[in-house]
């Protein structure tokens, strides 16, 4: 009887080890993400799924904080151009294909109106991290994403 008694208490503290890390890696829409995880790196994210908050991105801003990020959310797989018109600060930038995976990470710096190179994914992609320089880490190519809601 004692020991059925500690196999039922054995399984049952599995149980609980088990439902707390599928929780911790809960499937969200990427639209509704308020953080995004790549490896073992995670940010706070202000998602950009509409066209208007696609191509505003982070035109405008200052400075973008530690741990923070945009998310860009694409209707479908596609092969979006970025640039940094307008940016007063280098970021890094995540290309994540429908399957989850970076497929591609870039470093770019501010530049001139009149000669604003054009960054394009290594294939089409479903999303798009912008982070601080330095943030994502140069190994992250190949890791997958995770939305924690």
């Amino acid at each position: 009887m004692l020991s059925r008694m500690k196999r039922a208490v054995g399984c049952a503290i599995l149980m609980a080890f088990w439902v707390q890390a599928a929780l911790a890696e809960q499937v969200c829409l990427a639209e509704d993400a308020r953080q995004v995880r790549i490896g073992p790196m995670q940010w706070q994210v202000e998602v950009a799924h509409t066209l208007a908050a696609r191509t505003r991105g982070l035109s405008g801003r200052t400075a973008l904080p530690p741990g923070t990020a945009m998310w860009f959310v694409f209707p479908g797989p596609e092969t979006p151009g970025f640039w940094m018109k307008d940016m007063a600060f280098p970021i890094d930038l995540a290309w994540v294909n429908a399957q989850g995976r970076v497929v591609g990470v870039e470093r770019m710096a501010p530049c001139e109106p009149w000669s604003c190179p054009i960054h394009y994914p290594p294939e089409p992609v479903a999303y798009v991290l912008e982070t601080a320089a330095g943030e994502i880490p140069e190994d992250a190519e190949r890791a997958h994403w995770f939305c924690v809601p």
